[in-house]
């Protein structure tokens, strides 16, 4: 048996065996014996199927991680930490520690290989209380993270759409690309939910798109700072590259939270593992490979932004800085018509991809009884998905996209998803340190480095405690403690309703996984 079949043997369903002699006996003893296994198949729990491949699987990466964050938030981390040169520097931290937290989860996706990312590992590294920390992660992730960072991908999809439409990178209603956002959450769930190979189709035509982008970005940069003059700009973004560089904590905290959002998504395929094909051996290379390509293209974009615009023109585009990048280098007629499209499409394909994972962590939390109405969230519909979760995760992104207030809607639902996000990072990477001493028998097909796991424990700690810290100036409507504060409020009430859907209503043992343990 090889080692991926060793790995993967305590989750497969039991068949009966058609050799046995009992089993044979059964199948001669008439009609009720008939109906009884009728019956016992019927019982059987259902699973999604494992249809996911080494390139699927990374485009589902690449497509999740490339979204609104690299065409949308240069202008919101030059803003916060002052200076061109010291943004790309805050770009390529963001890759050094995006991929020490992606080494660590590769270790536990491959020791652990079930769906449900967190909360598998949260709740092997920490089994008392019950369950306690993977339920508030899930919660968290439901209701807070993944609805957050769909939001505000949506949105930006109608931000460019709008701009596409009136030529215009500002000065249309906010409320215009708000419903554009909800239209593209709904078109996004019903896609996923009747149409599950072709949306997978689409998907990596979207994530083709999207990494053709950002080619011609890094390599439209370098030659129309030379043959248009756009070498006054370089000149202005990096003669002086770190003039003006802020030295406040708080500066680099709130542009770290843009970075991180932007490099989000390598988890993508721990949340999904059970319909990856050959787990332990594609997991790892998908996601490091998405992670790396995407990496480099991030890094490269940025210098390109800043070789075409100054930072006045960066910091006046607000989250339309890759559309007016295009209509500087190719004029109005392509850089503000035709381009903005394409770039609408590429962050649609961000929230395609997103959905898709957001509704597997509302999927593995019903079965496991976190959630009520598990009947439903954790079923699969004829169409082989889980329609009733996508729905749930749908109804939740809407609500996160109507509701902040206006203004500046998309940097507070960015900082809010990235807060609860990184409490968790930390919480499963040092549990990862923790399993490697409590449970040494499990496999460990894939192992992290020692000094990757540090760095992103680090990383987290910083994440967590400097949001609180008061900035050097605060111009916006929204306070610079309301983010952290509500995403640590949600995490508190979150263990209230752990005591009650856990402790007093027995959740894990009335749950889908419960009933049908004799299968697995």
């Amino acid at each position: 048996m090889r080692q991926n079949d060793i790995q993967l043997h305590e989750y497969r369903i039991l068949e009966p065996d058609s050799n046995d002699h009992s089993f044979a006996q059964d199948r001669r003893s008439g009609s009720s014996q008939f109906a009884s296994s009728q019956a016992l198949a019927a019982a059987q729990p259902e699973e999604l199927e494992r249809r996911l491949g080494l390139w699927s699987g990374m485009a589902i990466v690449i497509g999740t991680i490339i979204g609104s964050g690299i065409f949308s938030t240069p202008s919101l981390i030059l803003d916060a930490v002052g200076s061109a040169g010291m943004s790309v520097v805050v770009w390529i931290l963001g890759a050094a520690v995006s991929f020490c937290g992606c080494i660590a989860y590769m270790e536990l996706g491959t020791m652990l290989p079930r769906s449900g990312g967190e909360k598998e590992y949260l709740d092997a590294a920490y089994p008392r209380p019950r369950a306690l920390l993977s339920f508030l992660f899930c919660l968290s992730s439901i209701f807070v993270c993944s609805p957050s960072a769909l939001a505000a991908d949506s949105v930006v999809t109608g931000t460019f759409f709008v701009y596409a439409a009136t030529g215009r990178a500002s000065g249309h209603s906010e409320w215009i690309q708000r419903l554009i956002g909800v239209a593209v959450a709904v078109v996004c769930t019903l896609m996923h939910g009747l149409f599950v190979r072709g949306t997978i189709r689409v998907q990596s035509a979207l994530t083709a798109v999207k990494v053709l982008l950002l080619l011609l970005v890094v390599s439209v940069g370098p030659v129309v700072a030379l043959v248009h003059g756009g070498a006054g700009a370089a000149s202005q973004s990096f003669s002086h590259a770190f003039a003006g560089t802020s030295t406040h904590p708080s500066a680099y905290s709130s542009a770290l939270f843009k970075v991180f959002f932007a490099y989000s998504g390598y988890t993508a395929l721990n949340y999904s593992i059970d319909e990856l094909k050959d787990p332990i051996r594609n997991l790892p290379r998908a996601a490091l490979g998405g992670l790396f390509a995407t990496a480099v293209l991030y890094i490269l974009s940025n210098v390109a932004y800043f070789l075409i615009l100054d930072p006045e023109a960066i910091r006046a585009s607000s989250t339309a800085v890759a559309g007016v990048f295009f209509s500087r280098a190719f004029g109005e007629a392509v850089g503000q018509r035709v381009v903005p499209v394409l770039i609408g499409l590429a962050t649609l394909g961000n929230v395609m991809c997103g959905m898709f994972s957001a509704s597997r962590v509302v999927f593995e939390a019903a079965r496991e009884g976190y959630l009520p109405l598990d009947r439903y969230l954790g079923s699969i519909s004829g169409f082989q998905s889980p329609l009733w979760a996508l729905a749930m995760s749908c109804v939740l992104t809407v609500l996160f996209i109507v509701t902040p207030p206006p203004g500046e809607a998309y940097s507070f639902l960015i900082d809010i998803g990235g807060y609860s996000l990184w409490l968790f990072y930390g919480l499963s990477v040092a549990g990862l340190l923790v399993l490697r001493h409590t449970r040494k028998d499990l496999v460990r097909p894939f192992r992290a480095w020692n000094v990757a796991n540090g760095i992103t424990i680090a990383a987290a700690l910083f994440m967590c405690i400097v949001p609180f810290i008061k900035p050097e100036s605060e111009d916006g409507a929204i306070p610079y403690w309301a983010a952290p504060t509500a995403a640590v409020s949600f995490v508190a009430l979150s263990g209230i309703l752990w005591y009650v859907q856990i402790v007093l209503r027995r959740g894990i043992e009335l749950s889908y996984n419960a009933r049908n343990q004799e299968f697995k």
